[in-house]
């Protein structure tokens, strides 16, 4: 798993300047499944590419009738995939996989999470990240304790629902 702590939402939520685009998923730990989840990535990178290009016409067009729109070419876009396209090559990242996969990136940052929660396939486009889904996973640490009781120990455990 890692870690999304307080002070990273922050940071996603401050934003950036260009189109946000925002990547759920979920994912597998184990078993056949871990095959289909690059598949999967590559697929909603290969939808989020054609909305961006997409947009980067349209906002074109709102700049020739005098409007403000954000310039972004075909060549900004394919550059703004390459950090979530290098996840596809490297079978580590695929071989320690949590629940779900969440993943952010602008034309300015990138940015991964390996979540305890199975998300829904989704992707957003807009002008901030999508941070919704991210909700229960700080709606609650779900903070509890285990009394282990033996003949020679005795042991106070702590823990939440994400260790």
């Amino acid at each position: 798993m890692d870690a999304i702590t307080m002070t990273e939402l922050k940071t996603l939520l401050a934003g950036y300047s260009g189109w946000h685009v925002s990547l759920f998923m979920p994912t597998h730990r184990a078993g056949r499944e871990l095959e289909q989840d690059p598949i999967r990535l590559k697929n909603l990178l290969r939808e989020a590419e054609q909305r961006l290009q997409d947009k980067a016409l349209q906002d074109k067009a709102l700049q020739g009738k005098g409007l403000q729109g954000k310039d972004l070419r075909s060549p900004d876009v394919r550059e703004m995939l390459k950090p979530a396209q290098r996840l596809l090559q490297e079978p580590g990242f695929w071989r320690n996989q949590s629940d779900g996969l969440a993943v952010f990136f602008t034309p300015e940052t990138f940015h991964y999470y390996r979540l305890p929660l199975p998300f829904e396939e989704l992707m957003v486009i807009s002008n901030r990240f999508h941070l919704k889904p991210l909700l229960p996973f700080f709606a609650s640490d779900g903070h509890f304790y285990i009394l282990a009781l033996s003949q020679n120990q005795i042991r106070l455990l702590e823990g939440t629902r994400h260790t």
